[in-house]
């Protein structure tokens, strides 16, 4: 048998080598560094103060004030997630911080591909009308469903889409989309997965209920956000997309988590099951055991 080994070279940026082969940093890393579009030496930290801030997303501010209102009036949510890691994460994620935000009524659906397909199908929406929502947020999807969303609206069913992936020539009428691949959408960081989406809605969604007096209404304690980091990491790293700077805060905040213990229950349990040691985790675990 005659073996063919071939060497696949890094893509990298001659202007970032050039910057880096200016420094004494080792010349692997200078390479290492380079190849992962690192700008300079500041980018190698990661504070969770240097995410993006979430008011360059388009349409964030719509669809935050649609899910306060609902949460202020008690209304029933659902959130329509998808089957793989990036949907699970980014399902546990809205369903955990809205229950945390104070939402009494919240339910979900993980549809089966072979019964409903992909996304915001029609079937699906009858199906999540079992549950008599007046909201429906999808995660992770929702962007290509526009005969769903025509469905729900029928139905008397506002829809938000949070969603990543890239838009079709046509966009469903929802009530509010969040895509940072959208037409129009200055958010710098279009590598978001799913969860990391859905994570700065809920980001921008306390915000929004903190100037709305809700907490002091309701008699509850605005909770922090970071908590849900560990699911946010694991989608990120499980569903593959790029790890620019903003998505390493996103991981590297995630990963700090697991490693001090405060992770989900769900999570550690995933990481027995693998033998990996949670306080030594390293993102190739996310993606290749607990994912």
């Amino acid at each position: 048998m005659n073996w063919t080994v071939v060497r696949r070279e890094p893509g990298l940026d001659a202007g970032l080598l050039d910057h880096w082969q200016r420094t004494d940093v080792h010349p692997v890393l200078k390479r290492v560094l380079s190849s992962r579009g690192v700008k300079n030496s500041e980018e190698l930290n990661h504070p969770l103060d240097q995410l993006l801030p979430p008011s360059e997303l388009k349409n964030i501010e719509q669809a935050v004030a649609i899910i306060a209102d609902a949460i202020e009036r008690q209304q029933k949510i659902v959130i329509v997630g998808d089957f793989d890691a990036d949907g699970a994460t980014s399902t546990s994620v809205a369903v955990l911080a809205l229950r945390s935000l104070g939402a009494l009524h919240v339910g979900y659906l993980v549809p089966n591909r072979f019964a409903y397909g992909y996304g915001l199908t029609p079937p699906l929406v009858l199906a999540a009308a079992k549950q008599q929502p007046q909201l429906l947020i999808t995660v992770d999807n929702g962007i290509s469903s526009i005969e769903g969303v025509a469905a729900a609206n029928q139905l008397g069913m506002k829809v938000v889409v949070t969603d990543h992936h890239l838009p079709g020539e046509r966009l469903p009428d929802a009530a509010a989309i969040v895509n940072p691949n959208q037409f129009g959408c200055d958010f710098p960081s279009k590598n978001l997965a799913g969860v990391g989406v859905i994570f700065y809605v809920m980001v921008a969604l306390r915000r929004a209920l903190l100037a709305r007096d809700w907490f002091a209404r309701a008699g509850i304690t605005a909770p922090n956000l970071a908590q849900f980091l560990d699911l946010v990491a694991l989608g990120t790293v499980a569903d593959v997309v790029p790890l620019d700077r903003n998505n390493r805060i996103l991981v590297s905040q995630g990963l700090a988590r697991i490693r001090s213990g405060q992770c989900r229950p769900g999570i550690m349990a995933l990481l027995q099951l693998a033998k990996r040691d949670a306080y030594n985790i390293i993102s190739s675990d996310l993606g290749f055991a607990v994912g």
